[in-house]
Order: C-alpha cells, then structure tokens, then sequence
C-alpha cells in the first residue's frame, strides 16, 4: 500500500471491459447493408467527437432516457459520417444491432492491458472495487472472463438504486473499501459522470481516455491502465 491511497475503484464498460465486435465495426456492417461505406478509422473519430458533444447530456441520463439518448447519438454520428437519405432506416438497424450484441454475455471482453494491471494491483495491499452503472448483466460478464476474482466489491447502480454521476454511488464504494474518499482513486472513461461525480464525492480521479476522445481534459488522463505501474 502506498503512503497516499488504500483503494482503488474503476469503472467497467470503456475502461475495463468493451464489446465484440468493436462499436465501429458494428457502424460500418449496418452501413454497408445499406449501401453506405465508412472506414472504421473515420467511423472511430466520429464516435469520438460524438462522446465529447454529449458528454454532459450522458451525466444526466436515467434508465427511462437511454433509448432516447442513443438514437440521438447514433444519429449524429451518421450526420457527422454524411449518411443521409433512409438514415432512419439505419438508425433503427444500429439500435437492433447494438442491442442484441451487447445483451450477450459473450460478446464482452477485456482490454488488453487490463489483466496485468489488476495483477500488479493485487499484490500491493489496495482494496480493488468497481462502481458501474450497469444491470447484473456486469457481473455475468465479470464471472464469464474471470475478472470477478480480482475485486473486493462491484456496485451496481441498477442493484443500489444510485447511478453515477452522484457522490452518493461513490460514497458507497468508499465504505465498502473501509477507505476515505481523499484516499480513493477512481478510473473511469466519462468526464461528467466518473470524473465530476468521483470528484463530488472527494475521490481522486483519473480519466481513461483510450480513443483520445478528451484531450483538452481539465483533469489528470490516461490512455490506458499500464500507467498504473507507478502504484505496484
């Protein structure tokens, strides 16, 4: 244990875990059904300036506002692609698409620097946690991977009825690490919901920034956890 931090918390979905097929895979299959080609580097770029322009918005989401929030995202990510004509018609497509992937336990994996990183962590003497929100589902795919191993606690928001970006999430996370916040790190992929929410709670906070989507971040960033080498 390190003379500053007794835990360590992250966030699972873009900072742990991501789907296969990548998500601009998935773009660039329904967009070819539909005649339409994008290369899934420019299809990436405009996912990533997609995640900066609702960031914000993402912070205030509840479980009734997704499906509305990823049509509009989606459609903006067509608009910034020039996918016009029955965009509709892909819209609802990637919606299907999306939904019957990420829906299937299997169809998750982890980073590729992930496994070392929590294997380095726990043999040091953190408390090693996960605050998502997320339904059981993450706890399948956890057990499916063989990450659950390496966690002393996964809070869900869908099982304590709090979702990020509230300190209240965060503060359960402290608790269950027997940990106070100003001696929490916590690593997640959103600005508005991991950062300022870890951060509203007294947490240190680490933005993990794989896809380069926040460079102009006004917090500490990463663009991957092999930079957690520092602390084992």
């Amino acid at each position: 244990m390190t003379e500053e931090i007794d835990a360590i918390m992250f966030d699972a979905g873009g900072t742990l875990i991501d789907v296969r097929p990548a998500r601009e895979e998935i773009f660039a299959r329904v967009l070819s059904a539909h005649g339409f080609e994008a290369k899934p580097e420019k299809i990436a770029s405009s996912i990533a300036k997609v995640d900066r322009q609702l960031d914000a918005e993402f912070a205030l989401l509840d479980a009734n506002g997704e499906p509305r929030f990823w049509r509009e995202y989606d459609d903006l990510i067509l608009a910034d692609l020039g996918v016009k004509g029955d965009a509709k018609e892909v819209s609802k497509d990637l919606s299907e698409s999306f939904g019957a992937i990420m829906q299937k336990v299997e169809s998750w994996t982890d980073y590729p620097d992930v496994r070392p990183a929590l294997e380095r962590l726990r043999r040091r003497d953190f408390k090693l946690g996960v605050v998502s929100n997320a339904t059981d589902l993450l706890n399948k795919v956890f057990h499916n991977l063989g990450l659950s191993k390496y966690f002393d606690f996964v809070i869900i928001s869908d099982e304590v009825g709090v979702r990020k970006p509230s300190p209240r999430i965060f503060l359960m996370a402290a608790e269950e690490a027997g940990a106070s916040p100003s001696r929490s790190i916590y690593l997640g992929d959103k600005p508005s919901v991991d950062i300022q929410g870890a951060n509203g709670a007294g947490m240190n906070a680490i933005l993990v920034d794989r896809a380069n989507a926040f460079p102009d971040a006004a917090c500490i960033r990463i663009r991957d956890l092999a930079c957690l080498k520092r602390f084992s």
